[in-house]
């Protein structure tokens, strides 16, 4: 009895023990895991180094160009092209495949550690206006492709009227600024000559805002005094500087101011003039005199009807034109500032006056607008002279 009673009781233990034993070893399971995750965490890590800084040329689209590009006559320029991101080491000679005449090159050399530049030599003679991608690559360098713009070359020639046919070009010779020049001529759809370049401009544009194409700005019923100068000084105006009388052998300061105080806001009406060399109260100087016998500005009514004649509304078809009108923008009246022109809005005088100190003004922008319109006569425009 006694033993049925101990087995019994060893019987009835036996599981309390066994589950005391599993208690026992679940903490050390617990920290040989924790024990492992700490290692695995603490285990290094070495992830592979970054790729070195990509080694480019910066200014592939705006060189530092000693030097022009003329079309039809012979390259004589200088690029100097910057660069970052370099690994050093020398480099060979490079040569660039000829593009629209044009072939650079630069002599072998050796490259900076970091940063520094390239001097390429233009030779060639570039065949046709408009803008040239030349590119290129030095010991593995990002291939740059290098922006060069080849304008018109410079007029010369002795004075001839174009031909006939719409579209033929002439030279006229005058002087300007006291200076000896040759200007461009252009037979238009109107059948007149005019001018292809504007009054103070040293060449034919070769697109819608070429800023060398720009010219002068004058105020109506101004002359070639130095005022239109886009860099002439600005001068407040005054009431004893209020029409052509008062400034009869000219004046080269850009006249300002607000109305009553810049030039000619107070007293023009309508039947006002801009023609002729004589300046009076009711008259400027014409500014296209001095091209010669028979030059003068254009009316309102010439502008208005060239611009429908030449389809001149907007600003890339102004300059497809046989015209090849540049938008220029404006120089202020207020304080004589110029816009900073790109190529959105043009201005051209006419020799029409208007009421209450105002002038005719030929427009045109960049959504397609054009037309004759009112302006303040102290308001810096372009001027472009016709032939009779």
């Amino acid at each position: 009895m006694k033993k049925t009673l101990i087995l019994a009781t060893g019987i009835l233990l036996l599981p309390i023990a066994l589950l005391i034993q599993s208690c026992q070893k679940e903490p050390a399971t617990d920290l040989t895991t924790a024990q492992n995750e700490s290692t695995l965490k603490r285990k290094p890590h070495n992830p592979p180094p970054p790729p070195p800084p990509q080694f480019y040329f910066t200014n592939c689209g705006s060189p530092v160009i000693t030097g022009s590009f003329k079309a039809g006559v012979p390259a004589n320029a200088t690029l100097t092209l910057n660069y970052v991101n370099s690994p050093g080491g020398p480099y060979a000679a490079v040569t660039t495949t000829a593009q629209n005449g044009i072939t650079l090159t630069a002599p072998a050399g050796t490259l900076n550690t970091g940063s520094g530049s390239v001097v390429f030599t233009a030779s060639g003679t570039p065949v046709n206006t408009g803008f040239y991608w030349t590119p290129f690559s030095i010991n593995g360098s990002i291939s740059c492709s290098i922006l060069i713009t080849v304008t018109y070359a410079p007029v010369s020639g002795p004075t001839a009227d174009p031909g006939p046919a719409s579209g033929s070009t002439g030279i006229v010779n005058f002087v300007y600024k006291g200076q000896s020049v040759a200007y461009k001529t252009v037979r238009a759809n109107d059948g007149n000559i005019w001018l292809q370049q504007n009054l103070g401009s040293p060449q034919v544009a070769f697109y819608e805002a070429d800023r060398a194409s720009f010219g002068d700005y004058f105020q109506w019923g101004r002359w070639d005094d130095g005022h239109q100068a886009p860099n002439s000084s600005a001068l407040t105006g005054s009431t004893s500087l209020m029409n052509p009388s008062h400034i009869p052998s000219g004046n080269p300061n850009f006249i300002k101011g607000i109305a009553g105080t810049m030039w000619w806001s107070v007293g023009g009406v309508a039947t006002d003039t801009w023609s002729g060399t004589t300046a009076t109260a009711v008259n400027g100087k014409d500014p296209c005199a001095v091209i010669g016998p028979g030059w003068r500005l254009p009316s309102s009514a010439e502008w208005q009807a060239i611009s429908i004649q030449e389809d001149l509304f907007g600003t890339l078809a102004a300059y497809q034109s046989n015209l090849m009108l540049p938008s220029a923008g404006n120089r202020y009246s207020l304080d004589g500032g110029l816009t900073q022109p790109n190529g959105d809005i043009g201005y051209y005088w006419t020799s029409t006056g208007l009421a209450n100190s105002k002038a005719s003004v030929l427009f045109f922008d960049n959504v397609y607008n054009a037309g004759v319109v009112a302006a303040d006569r102290a308001e810096g425009f372009n001027c472009r002279c016709i032939k009779n």
